[in-house]
């Protein structure tokens, strides 16, 4: 999840502020998600158009489906 990466490794985000300008005005709070912030639209930083948890679940979800159809050989 690129929001709890970014948390965790770069809180401030410093790498953020550098890349993306209309962020720069951001908190460290704010910045890893500027979308639930008004002034991080205002500034021209679009919503998010994909939901982590959503794809998190749905790639989880996959996952039991392949696991659950090729079993796995013993050595």
């Amino acid at each position: 999840n690129p929001i709890e990466q970014g948390r965790r490794f770069d809180p401030e985000g410093v790498y953020i502020k550098r890349y993306i300008p209309e962020l720069a005005h951001l908190s460290g709070d704010d910045i890893h998600e500027p979308w639930t912030v008004i002034d991080g639209l205002s500034k021209g930083y679009p919503e998010p158009i994909v939901d982590h948890a959503k794809e998190r679940l749905e790639s989880l979800a996959r996952l039991e489906e392949i696991k659950a159809a090729k079993p796995i050989k013993p050595n």
